[in-house]
């Protein structure tokens, strides 16, 4: 019976043990990995604007940048600001991976206008809350977390569906760059000149009858514009048979057919 008991004992122990060392070694591999991704100097930036990222407008400005090394992306930077703080989350990839996350709430800080009112300066913030998040192949290893964290601001948890969430949106709008340049601007429906369609970044505007209509997420897929409103599972697909500086030619996949729109603004 003592033996049993030891031997059960000495398995745990050295299972602990095992496990504490593989895990050690897996937070050294990604603090290096960060380390490389920080040392980079030439990234290709490419930037989302609010719109294409988020599904309601912030209380104050929004950005997210993706850093691209070697036509792969190994950072994200996205700030939002509230009514009352910035929040600034920073995801590092590696191989196409999320290995960490960075998330902070970061206050503005009060100056005193010229009437002698205290009032939020959105231009200067400290950062009162700070969480560490690493991950492996999917799942969270290690947490770190410093001071307390706002009342009000909601605390992010779903960390790695969002940063492959948001790494699908910029990874579309890199890999088809040239593409989405083309699109930008103002384009005319040749077959009844009062309709058109404006490209501002990967969201397209419907103007019928010279009147706002809807506007329409994208992505581009293998020659295939693909247009949806958030938050809705109808997606409108069109193959880009033209576009020059000229003519944009869309083929409705459905309906077969044709669109053919003129360049008037960029």
């Amino acid at each position: 019976m003592r033996n049993t008991v030891l031997t059960t004992f000495l398995i745990i122990f050295l299972t602990n043990v095992f496990y504490g060392q593989e895990n050690d070694d897996v937070l050294t591999d990604i603090k290096d990995q960060m380390e490389v991704i920080d040392s980079y100097t030439e990234f290709d930036t490419f930037f989302l604007d609010p719109e294409e990222f988020l599904d309601k407008m912030p209380d104050n400005a929004a950005e997210l940048n993706g850093y691209y090394e070697h036509e792969r992306l190994k950072k994200i930077i996205r700030k939002v600001g509230t009514r009352s703080a910035d929040v600034l989350t920073t995801f590092y990839f590696w191989n196409d991976q999320l290995i960490h996350v960075s998330y902070k709430q970061k206050p503005y800080l009060t100056s005193t206008s010229s009437n002698g009112q205290n009032v939020l300066d959105y231009s200067s913030t400290y950062t009162k809350y700070e969480s560490k998040h690493y991950f492996n192949k999917g799942e969270e290893v290690a947490t770190e977390k410093i001071g307390a964290p706002m009342a009000g601001i909601a605390l992010e948890e779903e960390f790695v569906s969002y940063a492959n969430k948001m790494k699908a949106l910029l990874d579309n709008k890199f890999y088809n760059r040239a593409v989405y340049e083309a699109l930008q601007g103002r384009w005319i429906f040749i077959q009844n000149t009062e309709d058109y369609i404006i490209f501002e970044g990967t969201i397209r505007f419907n103007f019928y009858n010279g009147k706002f209509a809807n506007r329409l997420k994208t992505r581009i897929e293998d020659g295939v514009l693909e247009c949806f409103f958030p938050m809705d599972d109808r997606i409108y697909r069109y193959k880009i048979e033209n576009v020059d500086e000229n003519i944009l030619t869309l083929i409705d996949l459905f309906s077969k057919e044709e669109f053919a729109y003129a360049k008037v603004e960029n």
